[in-house]
């Protein structure tokens, strides 16, 4: 890693992401990055984007799984100077409210926690992996906001290690109109960043809602869980 990459003052470390925030560069950096973060050295980051035009997903998720390290030892990071298509990107998508954003000398700060506990959770997740493919077992109920909430940030710590993720809905037995908001706005991060997004075996409820909205034209739709992952490229 250049060692150019990072100014430490103290507690406080600043990063200057590279032209491309994506690949290996992404990895090489956070890894030194997280390794601050967890042995005390450093609680306070600043991304520096002046010369950095595109993130991945994978960029994407690491700075999120750094905002969850961050919250445990009462840290900071925040992100200076994104360009117009990134900070338009994280507008889309909703990201704007969970990162802390300086721009033009002043800091708009994060308004959404996106990791604070809730107790009437009843959407439950589990995650299988099979090659370079995440699947996302839903069960239970997804409501608004705790459900969709919590897929969310589920969702986005995925991003750090898988660009293709498949929400597997078979066990899902409610799904609201209100939570397809954070389907829609997770696929088209993906979209954005290089990845892509299936859905499968939801029930009839739920597919109605999907047909009903089209959003089979937005996000594919596959009944059985082979038939979403056979082929996909």
């Amino acid at each position: 890693m250049n060692l150019n990459a990072l100014s430490i003052t103290g507690n406080r470390v600043v990063v200057t992401l590279p032209a491309q925030f994506a690949g290996p560069d992404v990895k090489t950096i956070m890894n030194d990055v997280f390794d601050r973060a967890r042995k005390g050295d450093a609680n306070y980051f600043i991304f520096d984007f002046s010369s950095c035009n595109m993130i991945d997903s994978s960029g994407i998720g690491m700075l999120v799984s750094l905002t969850k390290e961050l919250k445990s030892v009462d840290g900071e990071m925040i992100l200076r100077n994104p360009d117009r298509d990134i900070l338009q990107m994280l507008s889309d998508t909703g990201l704007d409210r969970i990162f802390s954003i300086e721009k033009n000398g002043g800091v708009r700060q994060a308004d959404v926690d996106l990791f604070q506990q809730a107790v009437d959770i009843k959407l439950t997740i589990q995650k299988e992996f099979r090659g370079d493919t995440c699947i996302f077992m839903l069960g239970g109920v997804m409501n608004h906001p705790i459900g969709s909430s919590y897929f969310k940030q589920q969702f986005l710590l995925t991003l750090s290690d898988y660009k293709k993720i498949l929400i597997d809905m078979e066990e899902l037995t409610f799904f609201d109109s209100l939570s397809l908001g954070a389907v829609l706005n997770m696929n088209l991060l993906l979209k954005g960043t290089g990845g892509a997004l299936r859905i499968c075996g939801a029930n009839y409820i739920v597919s109605d809602l999907f047909k009903t909205l089209c959003i089979d034209q937005i996000i594919p739709i596959f009944d059985t869980r082979e038939m979403a992952i056979d082929g996909w490229n």
